[in-house]
């Protein structure tokens, strides 16, 4: 069946990146909408919980739009082989996948907080504790499950878009030196950007912000 799709999210990558990403993995052609705000106001009313990213799933005959980035990417991930080989390492993926959302819900804490004393708070807990207990996490998880450079089985899963995403989000908004004191989550940046599917997508994406 020619399964076609239509990701919906605005111009930046947010929450839509961690879609496009799997999109790109897999190997899926699909249509990527970015709407501008005005677009935005006219199309909000369409969407099932008036919030994007959402997609559009058309079989041919019958056309879904489903709701929530992260549900969006297990269900890509899954059909694309980027879930794990068995239901343990499945558990894995979404252990990590979520993991790394418990700390980009940090980032986007400090970035949205308006109080400079709040702020600097937040900033410290990060820096001397939120990363790293991740970073002692994820050499943990990858030193026990994992193989050739990716954190779950031997080979690009979810799990290692979802990090990268979260590494590469960071680097772009010029703040690479949080990354200097934790190597082997950089080596394992380099390490997803060797795919030729995730290399050409970096090359060719648009410029945009985070």
């Amino acid at each position: 069946m020619d399964m076609r799709y239509l990701l919906t999210y605005f111009n930046k990558r947010g929450g839509g990146e961690i879609v496009r990403l799997t999109f790109v993995a897999g190997g899926q052609e699909f249509t990527d909408e970015r709407l501008t705000s005005e677009q935005w106001k006219d199309r909000k009313s369409e969407m099932p919980m008036k919030n994007l990213p959402v997609l559009h799933v058309n079989n041919g005959e019958t056309e879904v739009t489903y709701c929530q980035s992260g549900e969006i990417a297990r269900y890509l991930a899954r059909k694309f082989g980027l879930y794990g080989d068995s239901e343990e390492e499945s558990l894995l993926v979404d252990e990590v996948y979520d993991t790394v959302g418990d700390v980009r819900k940090v980032f986007v804490q400090i970035h949205l907080c308006a109080d400079d004393n709040t702020k600097r708070e937040l900033a410290t807990n990060l820096v001397s504790d939120v990363l790293p207990t991740f970073y002692s996490y994820f050499e943990r998880r990858k030193r026990e499950y994992g193989e050739n450079g990716f954190i779950v089985s031997g080979k690009l899963t979810l799990a290692d878009l979802a990090v990268f995403n979260m590494v590469d989000s960071i680097i772009e908004m010029g703040q690479q030196s949080l990354w200097q004191p934790y190597p082997e989550l950089l080596k394992h940046h380099e390490n997803v950007k060797k795919n030729t599917r995730i290399a050409e997508w970096l090359q060719k994406r648009p410029k945009t912000e985070v």
